[in-house]
């Protein structure tokens, strides 16, 4: 894998009064590159230092030549002790991460932060969610709507809840030539399917343009949480042109006083070549019916 890293990284409050998300997009000192998020829980002032605390240690660990498991065992571990404090009591957070090294990348999450893989081929979830609707639907257990609609935000798993976590790993696998691995929060995956996670982003000049479209779309799609997203891209995925598929977010607007339609997107700068409506031969034909109507009434 001879391509450089190319890093970027997007996160908002959102809809939210407060932001608990955080995240880190780094190539670390020995060469190895690191992308994570990690989405607190605790509310103000306390969800915010989970989230953090969690990715200050895993970096911290991995500099020390950690593996990835181990630097989310010690995450977990600062983030619990911290969480002993009264003011910080119940806090914790999710976390997912993507580490690079050598031509081969390790995923690991708890919770539901999610890493997925992108190439030519389409975009694939690596990660698995530790939520309850999710375990349930691994299971094969049938949810009332109700039920999962209340508790669709329930974790079974996170950072600093609890003395031990049992941390997801993935890999280490071979990186593909023209690959992406992107991190994110579930503020982004909450409105965006898979589907459209790969069509905004391969329509998207590069890794900085596609994280922020990717976080201005969820928003504009009506999420309703954080929204945060890390990427690193290794050579170059295959980009569409933007006229082929609108992406999520796109939305058609017609001016009246001109013969204009402009396709605007949901994120600034991004705007299809505009396309003109030509009334000129429509009003030509309705005169020349007129004036032959005219000839055989008269």
């Amino acid at each position: 894998m001879a391509h450089e890293p190319r890093l970027a990284v997007e996160s908002i409050a959102g809809r939210r009064e407060y932001q608990e998300d955080s995240l880190v997009a780094q190539q670390l000192s020995d060469g190895r590159t690191l992308v994570a998020v990690a989405d607190g829980i605790g509310g103000h002032a306390a969800g915010e230092v989970a989230s953090a605390l969690a990715l200050e240690t895993l970096v911290a660990s991995l500099e020390e030549g950690d593996a990835l498991n181990e630097a989310f065992v010690k995450a977990n571990s600062g983030v619990w002790q911290k969480a002993r404090e009264p003011e910080k009591k119940g806090m914790g957070t999710t976390m997912g991460a993507a580490l690079v090294d050598d031509g081969e990348y390790t995923i690991a999450n708890v919770g539901d932060s999610r890493g997925y893989v992108l190439s030519a081929d389409g975009i694939r979830q690596i990660s698995l969610d530790h939520s309850f609707a999710a375990e349930a639907a691994r299971r094969g257990q049938p949810i009332a709507e109700e039920v999962a609609l209340r508790y669709r935000d329930a974790l079974t798993r996170s950072i600093g809840t609890e003395e031990h976590v049992e941390v997801d790993v993935f890999g280490p696998f071979p990186v593909e030539d023209h690959t992406a691995f992107l991190i994110c929060s579930d503020g982004l995956y909450k409105v965006l399917d898979d589907d459209a996670l790969y069509r905004i982003y391969v329509q998207s000049s590069g890794p900085r343009e596609a994280a922020q479209a990717l976080v201005n779309t969820a928003f504009g799609d009506g999420s309703d949480d954080n929204i945060s997203v890390a990427i690193v891209e290794y050579g170059e995925l295959p980009r569409a042109a933007l006229e082929d598929t609108m992406p999520t977010g796109f939305v058609a607007s017609a001016a009246e006083d001109d013969a204009w339609v402009v396709a605007t997107s949901a994120y600034a700068g991004a705007v299809t070549t505009p396309r003109e409506v030509r009334i000129g031969p429509v009003i030509v034909v309705l005169v020349m019916v007129g004036v032959l109507l005219a000839i055989f009434v008269f």
